[in-house]
């Protein structure tokens, strides 16, 4: 059904004739010679294009109940541009250097490598020696900036570990990064529309045991899915290593009406509170840790999506009309492969190795989900209605194993284009 303002109507003067057009299209009844009249024409025209508008928009209330993000204070590693991350890596076949292939290396060519392989064994290996932590692995220059100078006292207060209360929520604003964050919203149709924050770093610190770190890697994504359902915000999800926790929208921490989420130190790992979050082992053996550091706010820098799941189809959306899509669809890894026991910079203990893979992009975190969790489809997903207690531990697998899907999850998608 075309919809045109009365105004229109009256300028063309064919809106009986319009509606009897599409009818007659509807039916598969050959057209009349009316219906190929040039303000016909021009009527179909003005709805393609309406249509397409529509595809590539992003909805306002996407943006509206955006997630805020609180860095750790603690932090060494910050939010980083893909971009930039692309001027230090070269692409390898496992070890093997792909020199060719590097050449001109940018986000609008990057699918590209899934020439080698299909992508599979492709990673993208640091130029650098990572332990001399290079400027461009630290992303200093990517830390939020302070948006406002906050009174003593809302200063005092949110460097607490207490809840933020709503007197002070109107004080505190998110900085801008200059690490664009990356926003892919994914129509599920019957009014669910889910919308992925991405947020992306260009090194992980793992985690201590007993004083011995596991689980570093090159390139790092995280996100936050905040779920409408007929525009409403329902549900927000937080990706913690493997897995991740789901709540209901009025459970979560919030400034104004956006959630507040927390970044663990180090592991980037998502969390809905400050404090110490332990998982897989006991007696908190093995924890993130989250505080009120620096609040970023994704919505001032990012390349903005839509993503059609069931095509695979992904177009920058109308804020950043611009952005590339591309490298959107390498099949590869945006970091180094483990590395093997002769560097000396690897080490293993009961299992568990001190450097994983690089992770796969933001198209392998199960953007075309139902449930609301990460993971295969017969995982469990508990949605919260209030926030967990603080050592609550969360069980997942090992916590140097990377970040790896199975093959019989990932290899339909790597085979689809």
């Amino acid at each position: 059904m075309f919809w045109i303002s009365n105004r229109a109507c009256r300028w063309l003067g064919v809106c009986e004739k319009t509606q009897q057009c599409v009818q007659l299209e509807r039916e598969g009844k050959a057209q009349h010679q009316e219906c190929l009249t040039d303000k016909y024409k021009l009527l179909k025209s003005k709805e393609r294009a309406d249509t397409s508008d529509q595809a590539n928009k992003i909805p306002t209330y996407v943006l509206d109940y955006a997630p805020l993000v609180y860095l750790h204070s603690g932090e060494k590693f910050w939010p980083c541009d893909i971009t930039e991350h692309l001027k230090h890596v070269t692409p390898h076949l496992n070890y093997t250097p792909m020199a060719a292939a590097s050449t001109g290396l940018n986000l609008t060519n990057l699918d590209k490598l899934n020439e080698y392989t299909n992508g599979r064994f492709v990673y993208l290996t640091s130029d650098d020696n990572v332990e001399e932590r290079p400027d461009w692995l630290e992303g200093e220059k990517n830390i939020p900036d302070d948006p406002q100078e906050l009174s003593n006292k809302a200063a005092d207060y949110h460097n607490t570990q207490q809840p933020l209360g709503a007197r002070h929520a109107a004080e505190i604003r998110g900085g801008h990064s200059d690490a664009p964050a990356v926003l892919v919203v994914v129509n599920k149709g019957h009014g669910i529309v889910d919308a992925f924050w991405f947020f992306f770093y260009s090194y992980n610190l793992g985690n201590l045991v007993f004083n011995v770190r596991f689980g570093n890697h090159i390139g790092d994504w995280e996100h936050t899915l905040v779920r409408f359902i007929n525009g409403k915000p329902k549900y927000v999800f937080v990706s913690e290593h493997y897995f991740g926790e789901a709540y209901t929208y009025n459970a979560v921490e919030k400034l104004g009406k956006r959630p507040v989420i927390y970044s663990a130190v180090g592991t980037h790992a998502m969390y809905a509170t400050p404090g110490a979050h332990p998982y897989v082992l006991p007696l908190g053996l093995l924890h993130d840790q989250t505080d009120r550091g620096p609040l970023w706010d994704p919505t001032l820098n990012s390349l903005t999506y839509r993503y059609d799941h069931a095509a695979d189809s992904l177009l920058a959306a109308n804020i950043t009309p611009k952005a590339p899509t591309e490298w959107f669809y390498f099949n590869g890894h945006w970091g180094d492969k483990f590395y093997p026991m002769d560097d000396t910079r690897q080490y293993q203990f009961a299992g568990q190795y001190h450097y994983v893979n690089g992770p796969l992009g933001p198209r392998f975190k199960h953007l075309g989900r139902k449930k609301l969790c990460q993971g295969r489809t017969s995982d469990p997903c508990v949605v919260h209605n209030w926030l967990p207690p603080v050592q609550h531990t969360r069980v997942a697998d090992g916590m140097g194993e990377g970040e790896d899907w199975n093959e019989d999850e990932r290899d339909p998608l790597m085979n689809a284009r």
